[in-house]
């Protein structure tokens, strides 16, 4: 039987995309009218975690203001216990200048992240703040943070690069945005099975 996959997302930036690309698995997007003035604690992250898979979020979404900060803070928090494993993408916010500050809070919540994705425009600007090549940039975030996975997906040079915790992938890919291959990759992981060949397959088929 097919793995019945659920998604779960909140925030600005490039999660409505992945979440709509993500057209095998069951979405619920927490949709708030204005990310900079709502009530945090309005959201039942307990209720909406219940049974699914992926938490997906994004950096840029804490620029929003301190109760989206709060906000996605909380649902990673709630993740821990109810078993979702978190998404999180960095893609270059609306004001770039601010891409250190949406970097900071990934950093401080590095160990609760299980995929942390890198858009194809965020590569170059991270490794520019970490003073390092992009060549080094996934397998160096990757220890020092201890993360599963640290995923870079390249349309326009075909390319997506994939460390994990058992070794690394490099591969092709047919999909034309980040968003379209990181979607279609949240449904095949989970019915690919656990390891570096559950990763490659999940990967392949995107």
């Amino acid at each position: 039987m097919e793995t019945a996959v659920r998604c779960v997302g909140f925030g600005a930036g490039s999660v409505p995309d992945v979440l709509a690309s993500a057209e095998s698995a069951s979405v619920d997007f927490v949709v708030v009218a204005d990310l900079s003035d709502f009530s945090h604690g309005e959201i039942d992250w307990r209720g909406r975690l219940e049974h699914a898979h992926w938490l997906v979020l994004s950096a840029s979404t804490v620029l929003a203001g301190d109760n989206a900060r709060s906000a996605q803070g909380a649902g990673m928090t709630f993740a821990e216990f109810e078993g979702p494993r978190v998404v999180m993408i960095v893609d270059e916010p609306e004001d770039p200048t601010r891409l250190a500050e949406a970097w900071g809070f990934v950093i401080e919540r590095i160990r609760q992240i299980h995929i942390l994705f890198l858009s194809e425009d965020a590569l170059p600007l991270i490794a520019a703040l970490e003073e390092m090549d992009e060549d080094q940039l996934l397998r160096e975030i990757r220890l020092r943070g201890m993360v599963p996975q640290v995923i870079a997906c390249e349309p326009a040079n075909n390319a997506v690069r994939i460390e994990h915790s058992l070794g690394a992938h490099a591969g092709s890919t047919a999909a034309d945005s980040t968003a379209g291959w990181l979607g279609r990759y949240l449904c095949e992981l989970p019915r690919q099975g656990p390891g570096a060949d559950g990763i490659a397959a999940a990967a392949n088929r995107c």
